[in-house]
């Protein structure tokens, strides 16, 4: 035990990195057009919707060649990704990127970032650093630090005039149930609720499993269809559809 923690704080030294930014992007592409293709239906061809956790802006890159007339809000709070982002979709005035993850709580928070996953960027320490045998991370997994910016997306979109939209996307590493919960007062007052994406832990793996059951039992409760989480794959996209 205090040798795999050891590990995790000390990490390896070399960079674990099989392949750069732009060849994990292209490699992940592919998968990425599958989900959009089966969520584009929710999008019309002028429609608006979030992007929460987008990292380098490749789900609204893939949604916008079958959409290309939507407007978009993105948050992504690791500044590395978030100046690509920024710099991919420059000089498109209806697509917002903004710096900063989201959560119920706002202020500053340490995220965690493997080195060899671009995308496994996390909020929930616990599982980062996990020493049950269900664990997904390996003991010798690289891990740098950095401080982010929450903001409560209902606080936020009231300052900034979001109202209506007609999906969401969040993957935020385990972290969804708190982006999900910093939604509800925004999505009491819509007029029509979003389809939602979002990435869910099982149960029976997921440390925070009870905060996550509480929010899928309030978007029930808001109008959208039940769900059941299964125990089994540990990860999983979850379609939240209004009733």
């Amino acid at each position: 035990m205090v040798l795999k923690k050891l590990l995790k704080k000390i990490g390896r030294l070399t960079d674990p990195r099989p392949w750069t930014l732009e060849e994990w992007m292209e490699r992940h592409r592919p998968r990425v057009r599958k989900d959009v293709e089966e969520i584009a239906r929710f999008v019309p061809q002028d429609g608006c919707f979030v992007d929460i956790g987008a990292n380098v802006g490749l789900f609204t890159e893939c949604l916008l060649e079958l959409r290309p007339d939507c407007e978009a809000f993105l948050f992504e709070p690791v500044k590395e990704y978030f100046e690509r982002c920024r710099r991919r979709f420059e000089g498109q005035p209806r697509i917002h990127v903004f710096p900063y993850g989201v959560g119920p709580e706002p202020g500053r928070r340490t995220i965690y970032k493997p080195q060899h996953n671009y995308g496994g960027n996390s909020l929930v320490e616990e599982l980062c650093f996990d020493d049950r045998e269900i664990a997904e991370t390996r003991p010798d997994t690289v891990w740098s630090t950095e401080e982010i910016e929450l903001v409560n997306f209902s606080a936020f979109a009231a300052e900034q005039g979001i109202g209506d939209v007609d999906f969401i996307k969040t993957d935020t590493e385990a972290y969804d149930y708190a982006v999900l919960e910093s939604m509800l007062p925004w999505l009491r007052e819509r007029t029509r609720l979003p389809a939602i994406l979002s990435e869910m832990l099982s149960p029976t793996f997921h440390t925070r499993a009870a905060e996550q059951d509480a929010v899928v039992r309030a978007l029930v409760e808001l109008g959208y269809q039940d769900v059941e989480l299964p125990t089994h794959p540990k990860v999983f996209d979850v379609l939240f559809v209004p009733r």
